[in-house]
């Protein structure tokens, strides 16, 4: 019973590494894609709000978001983005000319507004190295 319970958690850790790695992965994609294909505009922040939490640590993490305001022909939109802009400041963002409401401010799409999650990809795919590893070394003893 014990080999049955250490498959499946080791079919469990592999399945939530790898999905959290495609999820990623599509996220970096789809940031690109916008970034090269979408439709690169101005718009003007209308508010900024904020959530908090604590971390597994217990630290505090807080993460911006704002509305901005933008013109499609004669189409008024207001969209939400990640990060802090101040009421009125003008915001360059790239919108998906085919569905409107995904927008992205500028730098989210371009190499370096996306480090983060290309260390995120580093760091899952070092988890599933260890992973195989050592269920590898497991599996010979």
């Amino acid at each position: 019973m014990q080999g049955v319970g250490s498959f499946a958690f080791f079919t469990a850790w592999f399945g939530i590494l790898i999905s959290m790695l495609v999820a990623q992965v599509f996220g970096i994609v789809s940031a690109l894609d916008l970034g090269r294909h979408g439709v690169h505009t101005t718009g003007v922040a209308l508010s900024t709000r904020s959530e908090t939490w604590n971390d597994a640590d217990g630290d505090p993490v807080t993460v911006h978001y704002t509305k901005i305001g933008f013109t499609v022909g004669t189409e008024r939109h207001v969209e939400e983005i990640s990060g802090r802009y101040t009421t009125g400041e003008k915001v360059r963002i790239v919108y998906d000319p085919q569905s409107v409401n995904v927008v992205r401010s500028e730098e989210d799409t371009g190499l370096g507004g996306l480090v983060g999650d290309f260390v995120g990809v580093a760091v899952l795919l070092a988890m599933l190295v260890f992973g195989v590893s050592f269920a590898i070394s497991w599996y010979r003893e």
